[in-house]
């Protein structure tokens, strides 16, 4: 009897306790009474251990808030992060563009410069890229979706530009895209410069990219694209 007091008396906690109401009586050993009597003797004398609630569940106060802005924060950093990404990408873009159309017409016009700046600017105050792609396609004169008289030197580099050499994420080459696209095919007179230039087919791609990351990457890229655009002006 002396044994099984000393067993009782380990910390069990009493929420599952019920279990060993009436455990097993060991072989051998006589007991008359009542054994929910001594389990119930065990419950009062065990000691108690209660799981602590989850802190990030019930914070509260400053923690709480602390909290909180970390997650806005998060999405702050996220939300900036992309939009340096559309800007990077854009710039990108009007520099390849920009190469292209020396390399077409052996000089940038003011197509160069004005090319998806709309975009730039937009995207640099906070604007929802599907807001700016649907605002830049719908006003400007190298989108089908313009409805304007297109501008078909704007519109052969544009597309050249959007080739998979300088945008990975595009699938097809410009012959293929242009077979394809039903809303380039209704252009007036596209089809003709794109085979007077071979679809921009004989232009040396690696020298492109080349020179646009030689000349016109990082912050002294974004300097000298901004002097010529001033010069351009001047």
């Amino acid at each position: 009897m002396q044994k099984l007091d000393m067993e009782i008396k380990c910390n069990f906690n009493p929420s599952y306790f019920r279990e060993y109401e009436r455990p097993p009586r060991p072989e051998g050993l006589t007991f008359s009474g009542n054994p929910n009597v001594l389990a119930r003797q065990a419950g009062k004398s065990a000691d108690i251990f209660v799981k602590r609630p989850d802190t990030v569940k019930t914070a509260s106060g400053l923690s709480g808030i602390k909290k909180e802005s970390k997650n806005w924060l998060t999405v702050v950093k996220n939300y900036a992060k992309n939009y340096i990404k559309n800007i990077k990408h854009t710039y990108d873009h009007k520099v390849v563009y920009a190469l292209i159309e020396k390399e077409l017409f052996g000089k940038i016009s003011i197509n160069s410069i004005t090319h998806d700046l709309d975009k730039m600017i937009m995207y640099c105050l906070g604007f929802p890229k599907s807001f700016v792609t649907n605002f830049h396609r719908k006003h400007s004169a190298h989108h089908p979706e313009s409805g304007k008289k297109m501008n078909l030197r704007s519109m052969i580099c544009d597309n050249i530009a959007s080739s998979p050499e300088f945008k990975p994420e595009k699938k097809l080459s410009l012959r293929k895209h242009f077979n394809t696209s039903e809303a380039l095919q209704s252009v007036e007179g596209f089809k003709e410069i794109l085979e007077k230039y071979n679809y921009g087919e004989n232009l040396n791609f690696a020298k492109i990219n080349a020179e646009k990351k030689a000349k016109y990457k990082g912050f002294y890229g974004a300097v000298n694209v901004m002097s010529r655009t001033l010069l351009f002006f001047i």
